[in-house]
């Protein structure tokens, strides 16, 4: 942990008016963990993203409260955003237990050149990420796979494979492919492959039903909270 410090103010405002405070550049958040109670935060946009470059959902780090003497260490459990825009609408930050091990999915980032793609291979990636368990302190940031092992088609990296540090326990199954270099085939047998691909127009509409939905769920969820 880098002793990285996010300031934020608890929330006074939820359901529809949520709005106003991303107008004003301040995002709402929540705050939660197993042992503590959901508290609703203010965040400031900027500052957050500051952090969350360095962090990701995997890095702990100092999460000050308005008001509180003693800074909370958390972890970015969950970021949702604008499906157009992409920014931060709201944030879930998990307050962990630094002697006891938590679960948490952990980025899987490609290193080197695989030689059997520069001969034609393609490089089919089955994982983003992988689900760990570990103490706070020893949750990798990513994981790293150096790809340049992979000389030949029908080659694969697996799950046992992966590369891990001491006390970082994966949760899937050992023999799940992670890298594997496949065979060129032809445009008819991709599209077979990955069936019919939605135009531009559908992910739009779907995207739009899908984060007014979400805004919903999260308007009844906060107005239903205890005042």
């Amino acid at each position: 942990m880098d002793n990285l410090t996010l300031k934020t103010k608890r929330r006074e405002i939820f359901g529809k008016k949520n709005k106003l405070l991303r107008e004003k550049g301040v995002i709402p958040a929540v705050l939660y963990g197993k042992k503590t109670e959901s508290i609703p935060l203010a965040v400031n946009l900027k500052d957050f993203e500051e952090i969350f470059k360095r962090t990701g959902e995997t890095d702990i780090f100092n999460l000050e409260i308005e008001g509180e003497k003693k800074p909370r260490n958390v972890i970015v459990q969950e970021v949702k955003r604008h499906f157009v825009t992409n920014w931060p609408i709201h944030v879930d930050f998990y307050e962990v237990e630094m002697d006891k091990p938590i679960t948490t999915p952990v980025p899987i980032t490609l290193i080197g050149e695989s030689p059997a793609v520069k001969t034609g291979g393609i490089l089919i990636q089955s994982m983003d990420e992988i689900e760990i368990e570990a103490l706070p302190k020893d949750v990798p940031h990513e994981i790293p796979i150096d790809v340049s092992v992979l000389k030949e088609i029908g080659q694969t990296i697996y799950v046992k494979d992966l590369i891990l540090k001491d006390g970082v326990k994966v949760k899937v199954d050992l023999n799940t492919p992670v890298i594997t270099i496949s065979a060129p085939i032809s445009e008819e047998e991709l599209e077979k492959e990955l069936g019919r691909v939605k135009t531009a127009e559908e992910v739009e509409v779907s995207g739009a039903k899908e984060e007014k939905e979400e805004e919903e769920k999260e308007e009844t969820k906060e107005e239903a909270k205890p005042e």
